[in-house]
């Protein structure tokens, strides 16, 4: 004889059902096919929520922030759009800073700030020009009163240096912006889930 067994899985939601007792067809002993069986589903909460946003959280996961820097360029994608701003502001008034550190380091170990002589940046006689200088550098603004010379190739070094590490940061900083973008997180909001089937 045939054993009778409910079915295990259910697709309904928690959230909109709760528990309900079903009725189904089962086969039982005697071979007609005409015996019901009531079974209770269980309660299971949604994978993906009806706002389209999936239902998982993460727990129990050992050294979670270093994951997160493990891959850094879906974490700016995933992050929120003032996040996204705030990292979008330091990384180039940091870049600036640390370069203008440079300049003025330069400056001061050439003793540009004591002599009239040949200098390494002309007209770079505090940290705050040092710091212009940094900026004009990495955002191509071009030279004016400020600008280097062949004095002494550490910066000269610099500056190419700084250009190019200031094209690396545009182009994370634009790539990580144009992906959030375009990510599809309102297209999931368009999903609706229905109970009734139309077969049209």
């Amino acid at each position: 004889m045939g054993s009778v067994r409910a079915n295990r899985y259910s697709i309904v939601s928690s959230e909109e059902d709760g528990m309900k007792l079903a009725t189904m067809a089962v086969p039982n002993g005697y071979g007609n096919g005409k015996g019901k069986v009531q079974t209770r589903h269980r309660p299971q909460s949604r994978f993906v929520k009806k706002d389209g946003h999936c239902n998982v959280h993460f727990v129990h996961v050992s050294e979670k922030g270093q994951r997160y820097l493990a891959d850094i360029f879906t974490t700016c994608v995933d992050i929120r759009w003032r996040w996204m701003f705030v990292i979008f502001c330091l990384a180039f008034i940091l870049s600036w800073l640390f370069f203008g550190c440079i300049f003025w380091l330069v400056a001061i170990f050439h003793g540009d700030l004591e002599n009239n002589g040949q200098k390494c940046v002309s007209n770079v006689t505090s940290f705050t020009a040092a710091f212009l200088f940094s900026i004009e550098t990495q955002t191509t603004i071009g030279y004016g009163y400020r600008y280097v010379t062949d004095e002494c190739p550490v910066a000269v070094f610099m500056v190419v240096f700084q250009s190019i590490v200031g094209c690396i940061i545009d182009a994370f900083i634009i790539g990580a912006v144009m992906a959030k973008m375009a990510k599809p997180k309102k297209r999931n909001e368009t999903l609706v889930f229905s109970h009734n089937a139309v077969i049209a």
